[in-house]
This record gives C-alpha cells, structure tokens and sequence, in this order.
C-alpha cells in the first residue's frame, strides 16, 4: 500500500487537505499568488541575482524527464531536430542521464534531465532553448509548426510549470519566488493552470481542489467559490 504523506505540524497552515488518489494537499499559496499570463512576452529578471535580466529564466537549468517522456520526444525527433540550431540537431544530445534520480512516483521508478547547453555548468540553459525561431521551448515550438498537441512531448514538470508536486503534494515550484513572473499577473495560479492539471491529473483532481476552496454552508445557503473563472495556459 502507498504510504500516504504527512504534514508537520508548521506545514499543516501551508497546505490544505485533498480528496484525491495522488495528490493528498495543495499548497493554499497557489489560490493566492499570481503568474505572468504571457511567458513569451515577459521579460524575465533574477530576482535572486539583482534582476539580472535572462530570458527563458525558469528554463536555464533543463527539466525532470520520465522515461516514456524522453520515449515520446525521440518518437518526434525528426521535427524537433528541424527546428533544432545545427549543432543540436543530434537526439544523442538531448538528455542527460548521467545521474538518474529516484522517484517512485515515476514510471521505472527514475527520472532523467534534458541536457543544458553546456553539461559542465546546470545554469547555461535547456538544449531545448537551442533554436532559431526566438524565445521559448523547441518543443512547443515543433508542436506548432507540424500540428500535433505540445502535450504529446512536453515534460510534464515544463507544462505544469509554475507548479510542481511531489510525495502527494501539489505546491508552487521550489523556485517560484526567484523570477519576475512571479506575482505578476492578473489571475491566481490555480485559476491559470486549471486546463493543465486537468490534463496531466485528470478531472477528478480539478474538483478535488474546488472542494477544498469552497467555502462551508452559511445559514444553508452555499457561496461562491471566490476564485476567476479558469484558463489554460499554452
């Protein structure tokens, strides 16, 4: 049987609880803070760094890859490569799998990183930014120039990006706090990510999480849920 997660006594006011097979609490922060609407047409700065202005910033140190992720990705690998820079066009270096890490949430129990432009330093960029058609992911980008769904090959740790999860709980990301992105929007996170959660977790988890934000009876009636009607991000 899978052992079920336990909150200290300091997360229990973090996170609330969640009626769902895999993710068993959600950070509240993610009902309250705000992200970009655009990725592409934001201006990344370092927050961390001064503001150092990066593009792409939460790209610059690759992605957690599941086996069958990496699976998919090399099935397209013929349109990826098209849009690939020349000298990255070779699928042979597209991963780094030096060093799997051991997830038992994954498939295989292990997940691997898409490679970074230079492998001696994790900082110099997803070999996926590798492109020549401007900012952005090099597979959303063959995504869009063959027709086919972005979700077929986009990591599933990209996708749900500024949110991740892990031991059963759903959070924002470890380094959501460092990009300007971050409280930068109009709408909550939950309300931005809402079309893909439901994709990568499946509907059940959307109304689990609707359930823990709606608030209880008040003299019989019901309330609102308080919260901007949903939309899915690219």
């Amino acid at each position: 049987m899978k052992r079920l997660p336990v909150l200290s006594q300091r997360e229990e006011a973090r996170y609330l609880p969640v009626d769902h097979e895999r993710i068993r609490f959600v950070e509240r922060a993610i009902f309250t803070a705000s992200f970009t609407s655009s990725c592409v047409g934001h201006q990344c700065l370092c927050r961390d760094e001064n503001d150092k202005p990066r593009l792409d910033a939460c790209c610059q140190h690759g992605a957690d890859v599941t086996i069958p992720e990496k699976e998919a990705i090399l099935r397209r690998a013929k349109e990826v490569a098209s849009v690939m820079k020349a000298e990255r066009r070779s699928p042979a270096g597209w991963f780094d799998e030096r060093e799997p890490e051991e997830d038992p949430e994954a498939p295989f129990g292990y997940v691997v990183r898409t490679a970074t432009s230079d492998l001696s330093s994790d900082e110099s960029g997803c070999v996926f930014l590798e492109h020549d058609e401007g900012r952005g992911c090099g597979l959303h980008i063959a995504a869009q120039k063959y027709g086919f769904d972005p979700a077929e090959i986009k990591p599933g740790a990209c996708r749900l990006y500024p949110l991740s999860y892990s031991d059963g709980r759903l959070m924002l990301a470890e380094d959501f706090a460092r990009y300007s992105c971050a409280n930068a929007g109009d709408s909550d996170v939950y309300a931005m990510m809402r079309a893909t959660l439901d994709q990568v977790f499946g509907g059940r988890l959307t109304e689990a999480l609707d359930q823990a934000i709606e608030p209880a009876p008040v003299s019989g009636h019901r309330r609102g849920r308080g919260r901007p009607s949903a939309a899915g991000t690219p």
